[in-house]
């Protein structure tokens, strides 16, 4: 039994869709969320950038006393190296590759992710490890992060945007399309409405929450409790950020705080 919190961190409102799945998965367990609203979006950032930007994030979560970190951002995966950190992480994009390879029936799946997770081809060497006769094909679509960030996620230019973007995916016969950020489920139906019902639409963190589960009944660290809460931090704008945590966790959030995440 373990009563400390797990630490859940994103570049902004995306990484609440793996809360979600978190939530739903281990509702016993406490929750320190932050989202990098300040910086978003990292996809288009530097690897120096985005390594310093996890290292403050991990530091702010040493402090928090948390038992382990999921990191529920594409782009943050692909860059670090994991092994660099004393604290227990679990990556988003494996689980999306794994889940990926597991649904595929045709051995071709798409991917749509930031350009920076699409440059690092991550994607497509975990899916290889698994079974090298997949063909991957990557898509960067950058237009969908802004999008969403500003509430726009059910919106005509989103359905527009995400038209252009899944046009070539939609030429190569994929039968698995793998949303590798964590941004793009708030797009689900946007993005399900596009491809149609033949593609399999593989949201990664539902795979993370069964293997953060798994991983604290292996250790017994799990949380005692029945209920547990989540405590929510943002390096910049709150607004937005309240309106889709309300929306996706189907609660009311009264606190967010701010924190000043380049101090640390």
């Amino acid at each position: 039994m373990d009563s400390r919190p797990i630490g859940v961190f994103d570049s902004g409102v995306g990484g609440l869709t793996v809360l979600k799945r978190l939530v739903e998965v281990l509702p016993g367990e406490d929750y320190i969320y932050f989202g990098d609203t300040k910086r978003v979006p990292y996809g288009d950032r530097s690897e120096e950038e985005i390594k310093k930007f996890a290292k403050q994030i991990l530091n702010f979560m040493r402090e928090q006393k948390v038992k382990a970190v999921v990191i529920a951002c594409n782009t943050t995966c692909a860059v670090i190296n994991k092994s660099e950190y004393d604290v227990v992480l679990f990556d988003v994009l494996k689980a999306g590759a794994e889940s990926a390879a597991l649904y595929t029936i045709n051995k071709k799946i798409g991917v749509i992710a930031t350009t920076r997770t699409v440059e690092s081809k991550s994607y497509e060497k975990n899916i290889k490890i698994i079974d090298k006769n997949i063909e991957v094909y990557q898509k960067a679509c950058p237009e969908f992060v802004p999008l969403i960030e500003k509430g726009l996620y059910n919106s005509p230019i989103a359905y527009e945007t995400a038209s252009k973007c899944l046009k070539e995916l939609k030429e190569k016969d994929i039968d698995t399309l793998v949303l590798g950020c964590t941004h793009y489920p708030l797009m689900a139906s946007v993005i399900e409405e596009i491809m149609g019902e033949n593609v399999k639409i593989v949201d990664p963190a539902i795979k993370l929450a069964y293997d953060v589960k798994d991983y604290l009944l292996k250790k017994d660290l799990l949380n005692p409790q029945i209920r547990g809460k989540a405590e929510f931090f943002v390096s910049g704008d709150k607004d937005n950020f309240i309106k889709t945590a309300e929306m996706l966790l189907g609660e009311k959030i009264e606190n967010v705080l701010h924190v000043d995440i380049e101090k640390y």
